[in-house]
């Protein structure tokens, strides 16, 4: 038997009926302090990722040879990439190629 609420509502019911019927109507597993009136800590939350970290990560994901003069810029000015004086996108994306190569040897 385990202890289930809702935040409103405490029961005790199997751990089948749990399962198969209150978990999916939105009740959770008391701990003992919980059931004593303390409230269950909730699990750290990670941290929500910047624009800027979400870009990176799906940039990442298609080869360089796919990517735009703009994803080219702005991947560079994120890593902080020195492309300047590089005459078209290519060049540009050959040094991001060697520092993506030497963080990768790190």
């Amino acid at each position: 038997m385990v202890k289930i609420t809702n935040g409103v509502n405490v029961f005790e019911v199997t751990r089948g009926a749990f399962d198969g019927i209150y978990s999916r109507q939105g009740y959770t597993i008391m701990n003992e302090k919980a059931a004593e009136g303390a409230k269950t800590p909730e699990a750290p939350k990670a941290p929500e990722k910047t624009e800027d970290e979400i870009f990176v990560e799906e940039i990442l994901e298609k080869p360089i040879s796919q990517w735009n003069k703009d994803e080219v810029k702005r991947f560079a000015g994120i890593k902080e990439i020195d492309i300047t004086g590089t005459k078209n996108a290519n060049e540009a994306k050959e040094i991001i190629k060697s520092f993506l190569e030497a963080q990768e040897q790190e």
